[in-house]
């Protein structure tokens, strides 16, 4: 037999409202077995009406009331805080009672304007951001994540380099598209251009547009440096090899390939010296000297005598500098280092 246990909630001229617990029995209960009645009748004794709640009902129940801070609380009589919240959201709130109203005002208006977080970060002026943890964290947190995803990409396009035929392997990666090419040097260098403003740190501040000086190919990327003069950067494929092995001298020598990049980009060097005076003036860039960066093959599983060549490669090469992929990822890595926030 079930024993009830029956709670008047209140009473008045009009009627009277009840809970009623059902499914107790010798004082243990089940939560198959256990039911809320809510119920209500007036004064003749007439039902008014009568709900019955599950185990799990009732669960929900007290879990929506409980967050309610003057419910879950009986010290509280006036609260200000009359939110439903997770303990993630409590944490973010308690966090930001710091910050002055002008500044969540700016915040919420920027959200209001804008439909992405990126855009609000974008939008918010050196000013509105000054002397404001919250926001710097942030702003710091969305570029982390951002460059993050880059070098990701960048990692699986390699490795669908290395696996066939990358013109058609990236049209099953979705989070790829925007580097899709017809062939595998374009896709390499839409990536690149797509990070040129942070993948080579605080090197470059702007790209030109090659095609539109016609010495150049559009697989060449015409880069203008923080004090303002011109450089090239070739780009190369990343199965392009480096070095090959002198046997006979036991040394290693560039390959033909890098060989003729290297000899293309003396041709490039002989032509801005010849057009330099017009392109300086139609494109108000500065050219003295400029330095040519080849990007090009792997170096991952370079020993130490391959090192030590490249190295000596790069201190003899007049202003021209050969880097591989691996090199663009470490960069890449500790770039992204510097946005990571501290716990």
């Amino acid at each position: 037999m079930s024993i009830k246990f029956d709670r008047e909630i209140f009473s008045n001229e009009n009627l009277t409202l009840k809970v009623n617990f059902s499914g107790i029995k010798n004082s243990s209960v089940n939560a198959a077995d256990l039911t809320m009645s809510i119920y209500a009748f007036d004064n003749n004794g007439l039902p008014k009406f009568s709900e019955t709640l599950n185990c799990n009902q009732i669960k929900s129940l007290y879990s929506h009331l409980s967050q309610i801070s003057i419910i879950r609380d009986s010290t509280f009589e006036t609260s200000g805080k009359f939110l439903e919240t997770t303990d993630e959201i409590a944490d973010i709130l308690s966090k930001s009672s710091n910050i002055d109203n002008g500044i969540l005002k700016i915040v919420i208006n920027k959200l209001n304007s804008e439909d992405r977080i990126k855009n609000l970060l974008i939008a918010l002026s050196d000013e509105e951001k000054s002397g404001k943890s919250i926001i710097a964290d942030l702003s710091s947190l969305y570029i982390h994540q951002k460059w993050q995803n880059e070098i990701n990409n960048l990692r699986l396009l390699l490795e669908l380099e290395e696996s066939g035929n990358i013109v058609e392997e990236i049209k099953s990666h979705q989070n790829l598209s925007d580097y899709l090419a017809s062939q595998p040097e374009k896709i390499f260098q839409n990536w690149i251009e797509k990070n040129h403003n942070w993948i080579f740190g605080i090197e470059y501040i702007k790209k030109h547009e090659a095609r539109k000086i016609a010495m150049f190919s559009e697989a060449d990327m015409l880069m203008q440096s923080i004090d303002g003069f011109l450089d090239l950067i070739e780009l190369k494929r990343p199965t392009c090899g480096l070095f090959k092995f002198d046997d006979s001298h036991s040394s290693y020598y560039p390959s033909t390939d890098l060989a003729k990049v290297i000899g293309q980009c003396m041709l490039y060097f002989q032509k801005m010296d010849d057009f330099k005076l017009n392109i300086e003036k139609e494109h108000k860039v500065k050219i003295i000297r400029p330095r040519i960066k080849i990007i090009a093959g792997r170096t991952r599983d370079f020993n130490e005598d391959q090192y030590n060549a490249l190295r000596m490669l790069n201190c003899n090469l007049n202003h021209i500098e050969v880097v591989s992929y691996d090199y663009l990822l470490s960069c890449g890595e500790k770039m992204i280092a510097n946005y990571t926030i501290a716990e």
